[in-house]
């Protein structure tokens, strides 16, 4: 909830003041809900001195199209415009407010002409201590920390490169200096991750009202419960975040839970319940959105997928669990019987999965018919430097996260047996599946050694010929240079100037 006027009047003069109007797309379902986020966007740049409607009103439903907000902010037009601007957002229009307007809006900190004079004799003698007030706080365009962290991805690469040299040439003195530049440049890396990181409060804290209001105009009982905003994630994750969020909240009131009769006869609470939690896990962040609704029925998704022409009639009822829930994420796919505010409009789970692997991360469903769902979306908490170990497969070069990997070790090859279709080994009384990378590496690894990797408890290895060793490399997102591979999360481009695929672990196991 936000104050129709800021109370600290000091905050609100050390920014330039804006009027930025907003209006919403008229094709937006939940006009008030958008509004609301866009005052929160605006709320991270700047002091909110007041709001046209009021936050109460649009808390109340009471807002039709346009948002009229007047912040006092330093971030710049670039930045208020792009806090503004997104989805189901027609046009922002963002006027500087000079003193004769503030004056007119009688806006605080405003000075009319004829109070200058007494007003500076009263401020000469302004108390000492504001006048040495130390400024701890800056705020800084996003753009400039991707600068300033694609100099570190530089600093990463050339230290890897020089490195090389180091051994090659076999100099002590270079070791030395080298290895008090790399701590540098890792306090560096560090420090920078950290200012990038901010809490998934930012923007959990939006959606309890979207499941109020949704729940109310389905006439639906729900209650949602949240875990894990402390959890952080990278500024240039989070922002790509909140849509998906927002739409999976949706689907799971309007989709996933009963009305109050309907889970009755299923023997139910009437009160349905949402839960959408976060945590950390083996250098991830996942965040899993579960509901206690009726769950996916397969044999809808089915007999639309083979309406829509996705899948033969013949054959389709061999299809596992799993291909069937795939459907749900076909382009315009949708079980709504009937068009409503919320659903049935042919915008589906597919905008959620594009965002999400967008993010260079991917998302998992599970379900069991009457018992509800849950979607479980794994992030990585930064797209910018991890640890890798690298690795030969059939003579080309790659890279696994050291955070999946388990173990490795050299094995005998008359210990592989089949299970299946599927090849597995067993060791130290585990038997593990093992993981073949032929058709990305042309070829299978002729040598013993293996690498055990390890996501969610669940074991597979992956045969390799040689471990050449651990390096901090930096990601780049592979959907920038040809598009999504599965099995590659990223690629990085080492000191050599090889261009090396990072396996995607998570969509391994």
């Amino acid at each position: 909830m936000y104050e129709a006027v800021s109370e600290d009047v000091d905050d609100i003069l050390s920014g330039e003041k804006y009027r930025i109007s907003v209006n919403v797309d008229d094709s937006c379902n939940m006009k008030d809900i958008r509004a609301m986020l866009v005052i929160n966007n605006l709320k991270d740049l700047g002091n909110i001195i007041s709001t046209t409607p009021s936050a109460e009103k649009i808390d109340n439903g009471e807002f039709n199209d346009t948002l009229e907000v007047i912040i006092s902010s330093d971030a710049g037009y670039e930045a208020l415009y792009a806090a503004a601007f997104g989805t189901e957002i027609a046009n922002v229009d963002i006027t500087v407010l000079d003193d004769e307007t503030s004056d007119a809006l009688n806006l605080p900190g405003s000075v009319k002409q004829s109070d200058k004079t007494t007003a500076g004799q009263e401020n000469g003698n302004i108390d000492k201590k504001k006048k040495k007030r130390e400024v701890k706080n800056l705020r800084v365009d996003i753009a400039r920390l991707d600068q300033m962290m694609n100099l570190v991805e530089d600093l990463v690469i050339n230290g890897g490169r020089l490195k090389q040299i180091s051994q090659e040439y076999k100099s002590r003195e270079m070791d030395e200096a080298l290895s008090m530049v790399s701590r540098s440049i890792s306090d560096l890396q560090n420090l920078m991750m950290t200012i990038r990181m901010i809490p998934l409060n930012q923007i959990f804290n939006r959606f309890p009202r979207v499941v109020r209001d949704v729940a109310h105009h389905d006439g639906k009982d729900v209650e949602f419960l949240m875990h894990g905003g402390e959890t952080e994630l990278d500024r240039s994750v989070m922002d790509g975040l909140g849509d998906p969020l927002l739409h999976l909240i949706r689907n799971g009131v309007n989709h996933g839970i009963e009305s109050p009769e309907e889970r009755k006869i299923a023997g139910k609470s009437p009160k349905g319940t949402l839960i959408l939690s976060a945590w950390r896990e083996q250098g991830n962040v996942i965040i899993e959105l579960k509901d206690d609704g009726a769950g996916i029925n397969r044999k809808i998704v089915l007999e639309k997928a083979i309406n829509r022409g996705l899948t033969p009639i013949e054959g389709s009822e061999e299809l596992s669990d799993e291909e069937i829930i795939n459907f749900l994420f076909q382009p315009g796919f949708s079980t709504a019987s009937e068009v409503t505010d919320i659903s049935g409009r042919g915008v589906g789970l597919d905008v959620v999965k594009s965002a999400v692997e967008s993010l260079n991360g991917s998302i998992r469903v599970e379900s069991i018919e009457g018992e509800g769902s849950t979607f479980t979306l794994i992030l990585p908490p930064t797209m910018a430097i991890i640890d890798v170990m690298m690795v030969r497969i059939n003579g080309l070069r790659c890279a696994i996260p050291i955070n999946a990997i388990v173990e490795i070790a050299r094995v005998n090859l008359a210990d592989i047996n089949r299970i299946g279709n599927s090849e597995v080994l067993r060791l130290r009384d585990e038997v593990l599946q093992i993981h073949k990378l032929d058709e990305m590496f042309g070829g299978a690894s002729r040598g013993d050694i293996v690498v055990i990797v390890q996501y969610q408890g669940n074991k597979c290895c992956i045969p390799v010929d040689v471990v050449e060793g651990q390096q901090e490399v930096v990601v780049k997102p592979i959907s920038n240079i040809i598009g999504s591979c599965a099995g590659v999360g990223g690629v990085t481009i080492p000191g050599d100037g090889d261009v090396v695929p990072i396996l995607d672990i998570n969509s391994m196991v």
